[in-house]
C-alpha cells in the first residue's frame, strides 16, 4: 500500500480568487523511498462564470473565466527514509470575458517548496507532517485577470494515510490532511482540509476520489482576497510500467463563498525514478 500511496465580492477580487485557486497535484502522507521520487507534468483547464453568483457560489450570470495550468511540474524526492523534499511552480494562462470583451494573461502564479517528514510508519498506516513555503508569482504589471500571488505564504500540514487489502486481490487506501496556510500581506489566512480514497482494482489501474477544501478565515485587510471553496476530483491512473503512468481526471467546485463554482479537467503524466 505504501507504494501505491507514495506514487502517486467585487469583480476584480473575484477574478483574482479564481486565478489563484490551485489545481491539486497528488500529495500524500507517504514519503518517497530514499533516492527515489516522482515527477508529474499536469495540465488543468478550468472554466467558471464570473457574474451574478448566489450565497452558495452558484453562477447565474453571463460572464466567464477560464484558466489553464501549463504543464505545471510537480516533483518530490526521498532524501532519506523519513524526509521527502519537493517543488511545485504553477504556470498559468488565464482569460476573462466581461461585457463582450476578453482579456488574457500568462505568468507564474506561485512556486512552492515543501519538506515532508514521516513521523509514524505502522503496518498499514502512516502519519507525516509537511511544511511548505510559497513564493510570490510573476505576471504582467496591472494585467487582468491577475495571476500572480503578490505575497509569500507558509503552510504547516498534518497528513494521515491507511491502506488495506480488499477482496479479489484489490487494494485500497484512504487519506486525511489538514493544514493552516498563513499569508503575508492583505489576503486572508486559510485552513485546508483534503480527504482522499483510492482503489487499485487491477494491477495497472488506480482510481481515486478526492475532496479539497480551502476555507478563508475572514481576517483579510482592505482589498485582500478572502474566499472559501470545496472541490471534488475523480481521477483514473493507468500505469504503463513501473516508470510511466497517465492520469485523467475531472474536478468540480461543489460549494463556495465569494466565488462562483467552476469545473475542469486534469491531464497528467507521471514519471517515477
Amino acid at each position: 500500500m505504501s507504494r501505491a500511496g507514495g506514487r502517486r465580492g467585487v469583480f476584480g477580487g473575484l477574478a483574482v480568487a479564481l486565478a489563484l485557486l490551485p489545481a491539486h497535484a497528488p500529495a500524500a502522507p507517504w514519503v518517497q523511498p530514499e533516492g527515489q521520487g516522482i515527477v508529474i507534468l499536469q495540465t488543468t483547464p478550468y472554466t467558471a462564470g464570473t457574474r451574478g453568483f448566489d450565497t452558495l457560489g452558484r453562477a447565474n450570470g453571463n460572464g466567464s473565466f477560464g484558466r489553464v495550468e501549463l504543464a505545471s511540474p510537480y516533483w518530490e524526492h526521498g532524501v532519506t527514509s523519513r524526509w521527502t523534499l519537493g517543488l511545485q511552480p504553477r504556470l498559468q494562462a488565464a482569460w476573462l470575458t466581461e461585457n463582450g470583451r476578453t482579456s488574457t494573461n500568462v505568468g507564474l502564479a506561485d512556486a512552492s517548496a515543501f519538506a515532508r517528514y514521516l513521523v509514524h510508519q505502522g503496518r498499514l498506516d502512516v502519519f507525516s507532517v509537511q511544511a511548505t513555503l510559497a513564493t510570490p508569482g510573476v505576471d504582467g504589471a496591472g494585467s487582468t485577470p491577475r495571476i500572480a500571488e503578490p505575497n509569500m505564504g507558509a503552510e504547516i500540514r498534518a497528513l494521515y494515510g491507511i491502506g488495506t487489502q480488499l477482496p479479489w486481490n484489490m487494494t485500497g487506501f484512504a487519506t486525511a490532511e489538514i493544514a493552516f496556510r498563513g499569508r503575508i500581506g492583505n489576503a486572508a489566512d486559510e485552513v485546508r482540509v483534503d480527504i482522499g480514497f483510492g482503489l487499485r482494482p487491477l494491477p495497472h489501474w488506480l482510481l481515486m476520489l478526492q475532496s479539497f477544501s480551502n476555507l478563508g478565515l475572514r481576517n483579510n485587510s482592505r482589498g485582500g482576497a478572502d474566499y472559501s471553496v470545496s472541490k471534488l476530483q475523480a481521477t483514473a491512473v493507468y500505469e504503463f510500467n513501473p516508470t510511466w503512468a497517465l492520469a485523467l481526471g475531472y474536478i468540480r467546485d461543489v460549494a463556495g463563498r465569494r466565488v462562483p463554482l467552476g469545473q475542469g479537467a486534469v491531464l497528467a503524466l507521471w514519471y517515477r525514478y
